[in-house]
C-alpha cells in the first residue's frame, strides 16, 4: 500500500505528540550526551560516534516535521488554487 501525502503527514503529525516516542527520544539524547561527557577528551573516536547518533535522531525528528510542513504547503497551494 502506497501512502499519500497526506497519511505520511498525519501519521508522522501523531508519532511527534506521542508521549511515548517523545520520551524515548528524549532519553536516548540524554543517555547519549551523558556518555559523550563521560568520554575522554582524547577519544575522539567514541565522541564522533555519539554525537552522529544524536544528529541522527535529530534528523528523524526534522524529516518527520519536513513531512507534515510539506502536506501543509501543498494544502496552501491547492487553495489558492480555488480560490
Amino acid at each position: 500500500m502506497t501512502l499519500t501525502k497526506e497519511m505520511k503527514a498525519r501519521w508522522a503529525k501523531e508519532i511527534l505528540e506521542d508521549d511515548v516516542f517523545l520520551e524515548v527520544v528524549a532519553k536516548a539524547k540524554s543517555s547519549l550526551m551523558g556518555q559523550w561527557s563521560l568520554t575522554e577528551l582524547t577519544d575522539t573516536t567514541t565522541r564522533e560516534s555519539l554525537y552522529h547518533q544524536d544528529r541522527g535522531l535529530d534528523e528523524v525528528l526534522r524529516h518527520l516535521r519536513i513531512l507534515i510542513n510539506d502536506w501543509n504547503v501543498e494544502k496552501q497551494r491547492k487553495q489558492k488554487v480555488r480560490t
